[in-house]
């Protein structure tokens, strides 16, 4: 058993997950939380015997969740002698139920392409979840090693602030950072509560509570300016409610804001933007007509840009401002770079 340290745990969480599915497998019979918190890898350098630590019991039901969320059953078994008594309850996982379907079946090839993806992500934004999902996949089979796959998957992914945000997430702690806004010469500071890392529009966004407006926020990851700051102050585990209205009011955003564009068929624009698209029509030139939802047309014609000659902006004007604006800032920044 490990040592007693007190405050959060350094072990990351995916390790403390699939440390909790190897017990709960383990034990046919059961598990009492109160064993679990006390022998688990990830629970049991902050378990205490003989006393109560609300934090770490918020981390396993959080930890019960999401492993529902991956599809893992976990079934509760009552004390015979004192059904209803919480303290009781034993909890197991079974090792049938954990079993691949018959019917679901992955090639050598399949899995190799996943396993890449998923180390892929690893070097970016969400190591965490792309740790889970190569567990998840070692477990199918595969033992393809991801050096010897041809690629070298490490891909120019700008959002360096997720890691801590989701450890932040994981440990109901209080964040700060500094924020750039598009009217802005200099970014603001934030104090806000974590609630959940969402992905709209292609890019991620931190679903918050900011604690200094006392109001929700979503905050665009490549907005965020220097590094997350984890504080020792815990925020209200009842504000993570909040993050579904939020999310809500992000996707009636997307779908208020519309933009039509032209994409270049068979480039990384049409790959990329086609599949964001509600409607698509063919086009005689080249072109493919695609309808997309937005949730910010600066953050759009910046990514429009990137395209160069592979888009063409059809409306609305606002968005074809944009990107001409950006354009001829480019044009101009190079004409300058010429002449120096």
């Amino acid at each position: 058993m490990a040592a007693h340290t007190g405050g959060r745990s350094t072990v990351p969480g995916e390790q403390r997950v699939f440390s909790l599915v190897l017990a709960l497998v383990a034990s046919p019979q059961g598990v009492t939380k109160r064993d679990l918190l006390s022998s688990v890898y990830g629970y049991a350098e902050r378990y205490a015997p003989g006393t109560t630590d609300p934090a770490l019991e918020r981390q396993f039901e959080r930890d019960k969740n999401q492993l529902r969320e991956l599809g893992v059953r976990i079934e509760t078994l009552d004390s015979p002698e004192e059904s209803g008594n919480n303290q009781l309850t034993r909890y197991r996982i079974s090792k049938e139920m954990l079993q691949v379907p018959q019917t679901l079946q992955f090639s050598d090839a399949e899995l190799a392409l996943l396993r890449a993806a998923a180390f892929a992500w690893s070097e970016g934004s969400l190591s965490a979840q792309s740790r889970r999902a190569v567990i998840k996949l070692t477990s199918l089979g595969s033992n393809v090693d991801a050096q010897h796959l041809g690629v070298a998957p490490q891909l120019g992914i700008s959002e360096s602030a997720a890691p801590a945000l989701q450890r932040a997430i994981d440990g109901d702690a209080v964040v700060t950072f500094d924020y750039w806004m598009p009217d802005r010469e200099s970014p603001a500071p934030r104090r806000v509560a974590p609630l959940r890392l969402h992905r709209a529009d292609g890019r991620w966004h931190l679903i918050a509570y900011d604690l200094d407006r006392s109001d929700d926020r979503t905050f665009l990851l490549s907005r965020i300016h220097g590094p997350v700051r984890l504080t020792p102050e815990a925020f209200d585990r009842a504000l993570v409610s909040r993050a579904e209205r939020a999310i809500s009011e992000l996707e009636e955003r997307a779908r208020q804001l519309r933009a039509l564009i032209h994409v270049r068929t068979g480039t990384t624009a049409e790959a990329r933007l086609a599949p964001r698209g509600s409607q698509r029509t063919a086009q005689l030139d080249g072109f493919q007509c695609v309808e997309i939802g937005t949730l910010d047309f600066t953050e759009l014609a910046r990514e429009l840009c990137g395209y160069g000659g592979d888009v063409r902006v059809a409306e609305p004007a606002e968005l074809k401002d944009r990107v001409i604006q950006l354009l001829r800032g480019i044009l101009q920044t190079h004409d300058a770079e010429a002449e120096g």
